[in-house]
């Protein structure tokens, strides 16, 4: 049996080709984590390189030709995270890479950017797609009664930054402990507070290596 995963890359695998931009969305985890600035990935698991969807891929290839016509420049691409992954439990991961230090201004500005911008878009292209009775966000919920798209990202979607090994610091080791205790996280974390008020399920940010080890070796896909 196909895992949602695996549905939702044929969904937006044809989406793609029926508008005219085939193109290959899935990248691994560590091919998505790439620092294009100074060529060196910011993640490379020691467990297992999961395939995940590139949204930058349809994001530059895709929505962008169709939305904004004739441009070549990639900047004029709308906002998006690095990766997509949805779990065995249902769970949808916008996952962003980042080789800067979290108390970085660019860190926070990029992160709400990309969250609202890769939400909306993704969400426009479902939107369509469910009036064509091609897609249902009941499908993909565990919900008895009909589900909203604003609901569905509420209840369903979770945020995730990873912040690259060589950019750990003190900042972000106190992050890590007091979501783990379950205290107020440190103003640095605001930006991250907020997604997780306004948009997402839960908004959590690692280091590479917990990453891998919390996240990657426990992920099924189904």
């Amino acid at each position: 049996m196909m895992s949602m995963y695996e549905s939702f890359v044929n969904l937006l695998t044809n989406y793609c080709r029926q508008v005219g931009y085939p193109i290959q969305i899935e990248k691994s985890l560590q091919d998505s984590s790439e620092d294009d600035s100074n060529a060196v990935k910011i993640f490379v698991s020691k467990y297992k390189d999961l395939n995940s969807i590139s949204m930058d891929s349809i994001a530059h290839d895709v929505v962008r030709k169709i939305y904004f016509a004739g441009t070549t420049k990639e900047d004029e691409s709308p906002a998006s995270v690095d990766s997509f992954l949805i779990d065995s439990n249902g769970y949808w991961y916008f996952i962003e890479f980042k080789n800067q230090y979290i108390s970085s201004k660019k860190v926070k500005e990029d992160c709400v950017k990309k969250s609202y911008a890769n939400v909306f878009w993704l969400f426009k292209i479902l939107d369509e797609l469910q009036r064509k009775q091609l897609f249902s966000f009941d499908a993909y919920s565990s919900c008895t009664t009909e589900i909203s798209p604003f609901e569905f990202v509420k209840k369903y979607c979770k945020f995730i930054l990873v912040i690259g090994k060589d950019k750990v610091d003190n900042e972000l080791n106190r992050i890590r402990e007091a979501k783990k205790a379950k205290m107020t996280m440190p103003d640095s974390c605001r930006f991250l507070r907020k997604l997780e008020s306004y948009v997402f399920k839960s908004a959590d940010v690692y280091s590479a290596d917990q990453f891998d080890r919390e996240f990657v070796k426990k992920f099924r896909y189904s």
